[in-house]
């Protein structure tokens, strides 16, 4: 499926949910090594390749990058994870515990851990790991917790790291300067790199929407040329994406009026219909579709309307 818009667009509403993830999926597939520079704090690294790092287990979730390198002459795992915000449900050491097990499990080699914090204000209180310190069953994981927040955004450029670039806005700025103008001074000097035209455009597009994390989005509107959003595979992806997920969702309603429409056919043919369309308002404000199923199956096996009722209220107490 193809989804054509004729103009491109720079409004952050028309962004896919998965914005960040795009952006920061991007930065590591096309510069691992800056990346792992940066992360790890050494250069006598050797870049393998990325690995599978979608483990199933109640749910699937999949990390941000678990790449193969070569510490000297040692295979090791280096699993970095950006996160926006801090994470709550569950915490984010609970989860990075649970997820570097699995990691371990499946490969079997040394794992450093990082999780890299978009937002200003997040990870502060990341504790950076676990420590169960029970004699004869002690227990202990750790990760590094990077806040870009916490990092010289002057040395990205000073180091030409093109990797870093992309989340250079949301780094501490030079002293003295305003954070909103160090983002401008980010994509003025962005815009003069000595860069492919394809990888300086995906630059663009990937610090503005960094930059939208914190910014006004009418601050960097001016971030955007149409020339560098026609030449940007990233801006051409998250179009695509959102484009994907309206879809999906019209899809979604699509099912979900069906399925108000069929209850109310069951319910109105099996009883009274002045009584059933006294719950209108109640059914037609679910938006769980599986609830709404569900409930056409109670509706088909009620044998009063005031058996199907008290299923409805009981469920919907429960939310």
């Amino acid at each position: 499926m193809v989804y054509i818009r004729e103009q491109p667009d720079p409004d952050f509403a028309s962004l896919p949910h998965g914005r960040y993830d795009i952006v920061t999926k991007d930065a590591l597939q096309k510069f691992p090594e800056d990346i792992l520079r940066a992360v790890l704090e050494r250069a006598d690294f050797r870049f393998i390749e990325f690995v599978e790092g979608e483990f199933t287990t109640v749910e699937i979730r999949r990390t941000d990058s678990l790449i193969k390198v070569l510490l000297g002459d040692e295979l090791a795992l280096v699993h970095i994870e950006f996160q926006v915000g801090d994470s709550t449900d569950p915490e984010m050491a609970r989860r990075n515990v649970g997820y570097l097990g699995r990691c371990y499990e499946r490969y079997g080699l040394p794992i450093l851990s990082h999780v890299i914090y978009l937002r200003p204000n997040a990870g502060r209180n990341d504790p950076g790991g676990y420590r169960q310190d029970i004699p004869n069953h002690q227990f202990i994981v750790e990760y590094k917790v990077i806040r870009l927040i916490e990092l010289d955004g002057q040395s990205v450029f000073e180091t030409q790291n093109a990797g870093l670039m992309p989340f250079a806005p949301l780094m501490q700025p030079p002293e003295g300067m305003e954070r909103l103008q160090w983002a401008i001074q980010c994509n003025e000097r962005t815009k003069t790199l000595s860069l492919p035209t394809d990888i300086r455009s995906n630059l663009l597009v990937s610090q503005w929407v960094m930059s939208g994390l914190i910014y006004p989005h009418q601050a960097i509107s001016g971030f955007l040329s149409e020339a560098v959003m026609q030449e940007s595979s990233v801006y051409e992806h998250l179009v695509q994406t959102a484009g994907e997920e309206y879809y999906q969702q019209g899809i979604e309603q699509g099912a979900r009026r069906n399925a108000i429409k069929s209850l109310f056919e069951v319910l109105e043919f099996k009883f009274d219909g002045r009584a059933v369309q006294a719950l209108r308002p109640a059914l037609e404000s679910i938006q769980d579709l599986q609830r709404l199923e569900e409930l056409l199956h109670e509706a088909l096996r009620a044998e009063t309307f005031e058996a199907f009722a008290r299923t409805l209220d009981v469920n919907g107490n429960e939310e």
